[in-house]
């Protein structure tokens, strides 16, 4: 991926994003791509000097490093005007947070990571001030296993009342290796600050809804509860970080999850609160 936001035609939100860009971290945006600027310009330029060959060599390297950082930076901005909303404010983003974000996403390479940061920044501008700067710190410390383990968590989270969580069961975790999630990964993902675990023999972790009755759902599926508010998820939640991650993360339902792990524990749970 080799591109730049061509700023030909695009809408207001787009380009107040650009500007909001520029004048947060003095991020240019241009017509060209940064590798052709390079090859224009840049690089030309100090192969025509008159320094000597190690110095030119020096200048080189440092001039290919930018050019990199700013193609990563292009990329991910390019991802995220794919989803920026008519209603989308850049101009609300806080101005430490922006620079927080492309002093970080200059760093981002692979494509896969690209797309996760390009994400990130759509949805702050689609929503100001509901990203955490603790995602930022989260991303840059993720690797390609601790993203494939949130993403499969996602796959297996219900939602009550707008929340997320995924549906942990200790004593079936063994069953969750299907998915790649076991107690190490989980765990790792704990120590990333985008998910609690609780272990020991209490009774997990609830989701409360905000209505007397809960009402969960798995993408189309649904559950009304009869008896109760507090919707049981087991041994897994999101921290705030991990569900502002989670609200990005397209992932898909899998298939008998809902019958086999969450339908379940609901009923039993329902049944319980019932006789009490």
């Amino acid at each position: 991926m080799d591109s730049i936001v061509n700023l030909d035609g695009l809408s207001d939100v787009i380009n107040n994003l650009i500007d909001k860009i520029a004048l947060g971290v003095g991020w240019i945006a241009n017509y060209k791509t940064p590798k052709r600027l390079a090859l224009d310009t840049f690089v030309q330029d100090i192969q025509n000097s008159d320094l000597d060959p190690i110095e030119k060599a020096v200048c080189i390297s440092n001039a290919k490093k930018i050019i990199k950082e700013h193609t990563n930076q292009s990329n991910i901005v390019d991802i995220a005007i794919q989803s920026l909303e008519t209603t989308a404010k850049p101009s609300d983003i806080d101005d430490d947070w922006i620079a927080q974000f492309m002093d970080k996403a200059r760093l981002v390479s692979t494509e896969e990571f690209q797309y996760i940061w390009g994400k990130v920044l759509a949805y702050e501008c689609n929503h100001p001030n509901s990203m955490p700067k603790s995602v930022l710190s989260i991303l840059e410390r993720m690797d390609k296993e601790d993203a494939e383990v949130f993403t499969a968590l996602a796959s297996i989270s219900i939602c009550v009342s707008n929340k997320f969580a995924p549906v942990v069961v200790q004593f079936r975790l063994k069953e969750y290796k299907q998915w790649g999630i076991t107690l190490e990964s989980l765990f790792s993902l704990k120590s990333l600050g985008l998910i609690e675990v609780e272990t020991g023999i209490t009774n997990g972790y609830s989701l409360v809804s905000t209505s007397p009755l809960a009402t969960v759902t798995y993408f189309d599926m649904e559950y009304k509860f009869h008896h109760t508010a507090s919707v049981p998820v087991g041994n897994v939640v999101y921290t705030k970080a991990g569900m502002a991650l989670c609200n990005l993360i397209e992932a898909n339902k899998v298939e008998g999850f809902w019958e086999e792990f969450c339908l379940p524990i609901f009923k039993s749970y329902d049944v319980h609160e019932e006789k009490h």
